[in-house]
């Protein structure tokens, strides 16, 4: 069977701009009708909305993960780091990013204290989403928006205190790390 050629970014883009606009505007409503992936990322990058409209779904996603309304957590890390990972894609704004990492770590923290002892992956996906939204933070250069995410990163090291695999620990590394805090404070 012959091999399939590799195309890239390049060659798809001289194609596009070939296309006269009715067929752009097929290929689009192609793309649209695929998949929901396709759906929700062009709805929500041409559509008016606000950040918390935009990040609603993707919080429902890592919430049904750790802590779903009915039956217990799937625990299935891959769908709540897509959810992450997608909205990082479609927001070009740092803040609800921040926030939704944040969320994720504090709903897997949730479901951590709620059911006990978890699997080590969980523990290290909680603190690699800690450590991404604690290195975007400080990476803002913006002292006053550090200052006010400053309580939700300190609360979750406090929240993990009692956990299991060394995520409280890696947790007061990264605070310490990325947002030093005041000689006065307490965490």
């Amino acid at each position: 069977m012959p091999k399939q050629p590799t195309y890239t970014w390049t060659h798809v883009n001289a194609r596009l701009r070939n296309l006269e606009k009715g067929d752009f505007l097929l290929l689009l409503h192609d793309l649209y009708a695929l998949n929901a992936d396709n759906r929700l990322f062009l709805t929500t990058r041409l559509l008016p909305g606000t950040p918390a409209e935009m990040v609603a779904p993707y919080r429902k996603a890592i919430s049904q993960v750790f802590n779903p309304d009915r039956g217990l957590p799937s625990l299935q890390l891959r769908v709540a780091r897509k959810a992450v990972n997608d909205f990082k894609k479609l927001c070009h704004d740092p803040l609800p990013v921040i926030d939704l990492m944040l969320f994720y770590v504090e709903e897997g923290v949730t479901c951590a204290r709620t059911y006990g002892n978890l699997d080590p992956a969980v523990y290290q996906s909680l603190a690699s989403v800690y450590l991404g939204a604690a290195e975007r933070t400080a990476n803002l250069g913006d002292p006053a928006t550090t200052e006010g995410l400053r309580p939700r990163f300190a609360q979750l090291v406090r929240d993990a205190a009692d956990l299991g695999w060394g995520l409280h620990d890696e947790l007061i590394n990264i605070y310490l790390s990325y947002l030093p805090p005041d000689d006065d404070e307490l965490i």
